[in-house]
């Protein structure tokens, strides 16, 4: 399942995997630029991909975060 991303739901997600302090709105500015796929269990969020992109061409992936708990099952 793919949703829109919120920075709520991502700096709650992220937190998760890196301690750090989020600004709400440099994070939706910053997912505002990326193109985010997400992976979900229920309503939870369990892995998220950011990629940078020029829109024509080339790719880089910013972010590959799943939950420890997720991780090396497929996610």
């Amino acid at each position: 399942m793919n949703k829109k991303l919120d920075a709520f739901t991502f700096i709650a997600f992220v937190k998760q995997v890196w301690q750090g302090n989020y600004d709400i709105e440099k994070t939706q500015c910053a997912l505002s630029q990326t193109i985010n796929i997400t992976a979900y269990e229920n309503e939870a969020l369990i892995g998220c991909l950011r990629i940078l992109t020029d829109g024509y061409y080339f790719g880089t992936i910013t972010e590959l975060l799943v939950l420890p708990e997720y991780q090396k099952q497929g996610v």
